[in-house]
């Protein structure tokens, strides 16, 4: 399995840093220079009646990329096949992607299907077509559908759902009976027993450097901080956010985490035997090998679902990534298309080989015997993913610029700059003006 850089750092919802980019491209632009070949009914399409089409676009990075390319060629070969349709591939780096699709939704030609970074930026346009009816029945996460989902209507349908999750190194989280449905109060002292055994350990390497605390937002939401409510008003700073932050340094006071940890640090830690626990995407597995862990580490790595306070549900932050359609001319040839490689299971299973990652719909994932025969995998669908929800701020172009803001927030309370009550006030103000200019 070859997974590329950019593969091993996206998540379902990124695409912020590169849409704020893309607007300031658009400027310079006029709105007015095609990206892209096609023809199609560009912005206000949603006016115009669905149709079908001999030809459509697909826009993504997927094809560009080595490790996951000819998955997605038999994707498109398939599809052509079964509908007699042709699909035109729009390749662009990943981190181009929002500027791109700006620049074809403005100039009224984007038409067909795309891949879900940076889709953001389409949503002001009004030229994405609703796919409520294709999720149906198919099993996929409520928590992440609703990240996609604006003024009742789902604009993008996952392929592939999964979260930030809690990895384990099962022998040592057996041994202190670490396991999903733990209280935090729970977890912290299992955490202790770990240190206990071996000083030299480190119970648990979570995040504690930017850009990766965001992390701070699971534990916001298993406290019971909403963080950011569906109609965009910042709540950090409320009494369960406070709690939340809070606990997460009194475990780096207490050393049961480590200062200066970003993921891919955990992750090195981990494989090599130096952390019992961490947090990561399903890519974990593949991760352990490729930084040369031990076979007792390979064969024993598991995942737990996110301990809690208060009776709280377990969230993990979503990961994955979907597709999107263009409305009007060409949706129904479109639509066809999503629901292809949705549901078609030979797709899904060379999608599922290549990335590691499982498809969104629970009833294809169900068919897939290379998942059904990957332990960490099964317990990572079911401890993590169907625990996964993504943010309010997904939905706005900058996703990132937000996450970046809660990360260095957080980072100041864990270095002590600033009390968490003070600090999180400060971090409320700073994403609701985020919020309030981008919305």
């Amino acid at each position: 399995m070859n997974i590329s850089n950019s593969q091993l750092s996206r998540r379902a919802f990124l695409g912020g840093s590169t849409a704020l980019a893309a607007f300031g491209v658009l400027a310079l632009a006029g709105c007015a220079t095609p990206a892209a070949p096609g023809t199609g009914a560009g912005a206000g399409a949603t006016a115009n009646a669905a149709t079908k089409a001999k030809s459509i676009n697909f826009y993504g990075n997927s094809l560009g990329e080595e490790a996951l390319k000819a998955a997605w060629q038999g994707i498109l070969d398939g599809f052509s096949k079964d509908a007699g349709v042709k699909v035109a591939p729009v390749i662009y780096p990943y981190d181009q992607a929002a500027t791109q699709l700006a620049l074809t939704g403005r100039s009224g030609k984007l038409m067909g299907v795309g891949q879900s970074g940076g889709w953001q930026v389409l949503t002001p346009m009004n030229v994405l077509a609703d796919l409520s009816e294709l999720a149906e029945g198919l099993g996929i996460p409520q928590g992440v559908l609703d990240s996609y989902t604006m003024d009742g209507k789902l604009l993008v349908l996952p392929l592939t759902a999964a979260g930030i999750g809690m990895i384990t190194n099962g022998e040592i989280a057996k041994s202190v009976g670490i396991k999903s449905g733990m209280t935090v109060e729970k977890f912290a002292t299992a955490l202790e027993k770990i240190k206990a055994q071996d000083s030299s350990l480190i119970p648990y390497a979570a995040v504690t450097k930017n850009p990766d605390l965001k992390d701070a937002v699971h534990w916001m939401w298993g406290f019971g901080s909403d963080v950011v409510t569906d109609d965009l008003k910042c709540t950090i700073g409320d009494a369960e956010s406070v709690e939340a932050m809070t606990w997460y340094k009194s475990l780096l006071d207490a050393g049961l985490t480590q200062t200066n940890v970003a993921r891919s640090d955990a992750r090195i830690l981990f494989a090599s035997g130096r952390a019992a626990l961490y947090d990561d995407a399903p890519l974990a597995s593949t991760f352990v090998k490729t930084n040369g862990a031990a076979q007792n580490i390979i064969d024993n790595i598991g995942a737990i679902a996110r301990p809690t306070a208060g009776g709280n549900d377990s969230y993990n932050r979503a990961w994955g990534g979907g597709l999107f359609a263009s409305a009007g001319e060409g949706e129904l040839t479109s639509l066809e298309f999503i629901k292809y490689a949705a549901t078609n299971v030979k797709a899904a299973t060379a999608l599922y080989e290549k990335s590691a990652v499982a498809p969104a719909a629970k009833s294809v994932a169900d068919q897939i015997p290379s998942l059904a025969a990957d332990k960490f995998q099964v317990a990572f669908r079911t401890e993590v993913s169907e625990h996964a929800r993504g943010a309010a701020w997904d939905r706005v172009a900058v996703t990132a610029q937000i996450d970046a803001a809660i990360g260095g927030g957080v980072a100041t309370i864990l270095a002590g700059q600033v009390d968490v009550q003070a600090g999180l006030n400060a971090l409320k103000k700073e994403v609701q003006g985020l919020l309030d200019a981008n919305s």
